[in-house]
């Protein structure tokens, strides 16, 4: 997270020296294909934070630039009123949601070698696409 929220800085840096070149910034809080780390936000407590973590950085704040937030699916209801209420508590900052990343952790057989096609985890990983449509859809 460190890493990123410096990349704040060097973006608001970026979109000042160059105006109209920076349309906005998308925040993934998504990400299944990260070996030994969560999805953020799926753990509600580590999405609140990172949100204000980016969202109180002096230099992203001052820039200007619109933030969105990509999400992973959520499959309960309660996970929808979860990440909703953290979301509106930033909806002045908050200016779009991508509902879904990817579907993580699955796994795509190569029928010919009886291999598996994604490389990282093991074979596990995101997928997406036709596959995952109407599953995204529902996430909206």
């Amino acid at each position: 997270v460190a890493d990123n929220v410096e990349m704040l800085g060097r973006v608001a840096e970026a979109a000042a020296a160059n105006p109209g070149s920076i349309a906005a910034v998308e925040l993934n809080l998504a990400c299944p294909n990260i070996p030994g780390k969560p999805t953020i936000c799926l753990d509600f407590e580590q999405m609140a934070s990172v949100l204000k973590e980016v969202l109180d950085h002096k230099g992203f704040a001052a820039s200007g630039l619109p933030l969105g937030i990509k999400l992973a699916p959520y499959y309960d209801a309660p996970f929808f009123d979860q990440a909703a209420a953290i979301i509106n508590k930033h909806k002045d900052r908050i200016k779009y949601v991508v509902t879904m990343n990817t579907i993580g952790n699955c796994i795509v057989i190569d029928t010919e070698t009886e291999s598996a096609i994604i490389a990282p985890k093991g074979g596990f990983g995101g997928v997406a696409g036709g596959f995952a449509k109407p599953i995204a859809l529902a996430q909206v």
